[in-house]
């Protein structure tokens, strides 16, 4: 059986509006979408993998000093391993489309109100309509339970009524049912929130480390005046040499991301 494989790879800017005119960046997110297409059926997976969060002041947080860079990213793919990912198969052979992780797709609180739900829920709904828009939709079943509060439950129902997805249920308190669409071509398309920036890899990459050569240049002056003078790193030199520490480690990550999805 024939297998073809693609892969769309996208870096996202998460942002939070302080002002009318000033916006401060909260962190950053890797999407990826992957289509494996055989004689048979059409997969699509979307997953985010976070690279950086920063604190409500906008500035990067600080690693602990027992945890190395490999560890954070490891606690952070766990952390998005099971809820974070969306994903459709197209059958092509009985024309239906199934969504496998829909009723489990919810955003660690962190990165939820950034828009990264409609993100991806948007791409997913464009590319089911343009490629299969006579295909039947496969009810999904879901439930909520003591672990799931109502919050998440109306967070739920309201984000899926607005991809065009209708609800029937099956016990008087609405803890389960199903979500129904005919057709696909009835996905809906909606506005993408403002807090939610793509930008280009190989720019963000080149400034990342234009202000890691910056940095390192500022440190070596720093440590070579303070070395001379025979006196220590005050509060502000510290606060650089940690601001520079943190550009370098998330550059290599996103280097390294690139090696392995590319």
């Amino acid at each position: 059986m024939a297998k073809e494989k693609n892969s769309d790879i996208r870096l996202l800017k998460l942002v939070n509006k302080i002002t009318e005119t000033r916006k401060i960046t909260m962190g950053y997110m890797l999407y990826t979408l992957e289509v494996v297409r055989t004689n048979t059926e059409v997969t699509y997976s979307i997953t985010f993998v976070p690279i950086a969060k920063t604190s409500p002041e906008g500035e990067a947080e600080n690693l602990p000093e027992n945890e190395q860079p490999s560890e954070i990213m490891s606690g952070l793919e766990n952390e998005f391993k099971k809820d974070n990912r969306l994903s459709a198969v197209a059958d092509l052979l009985t024309r239906t489309i199934r969504f496998p992780h829909i009723n489990k797709f919810r955003l660690a609180p962190t990165y939820r109100g950034y828009g990264l739900g409609t993100y991806a829920m948007n791409e997913l709904s464009g590319l089911l309509k343009g490629s299969f828009p006579d295909f039947a939709v496969e009810p999904v079943f879901f439930y909520f339970d003591s672990k799931r509060e109502d919050d998440d439950r109306g967070a739920f129902f309201s984000f899926m009524e607005k991809f065009g997805f209708t609800f029937s249920f099956d016990d008087e308190n609405n803890n389960k049912g199903l979500l129904n669409m005919e057709k696909a071509e009835l996905l809906r398309i909606n506005p993408k929130k403002d807090k939610c920036a793509e930008i280009e890899l190989a720019p963000f990459i080149r400034t990342l480390f234009r202000e890691r050569d910056e940095f390192r240049q500022e440190l070596g002056r720093i440590k070579a005046e303070y070395k001379k003078n025979n006196t220590f790193m005050n509060r502000f030199e510290k606060d650089q040499a940690i601001k520079f520490l943190t550009n370098v480690i998330i550059a290599l990550i996103l280097v390294v991301l690139m090696l392995l999805f590319i």
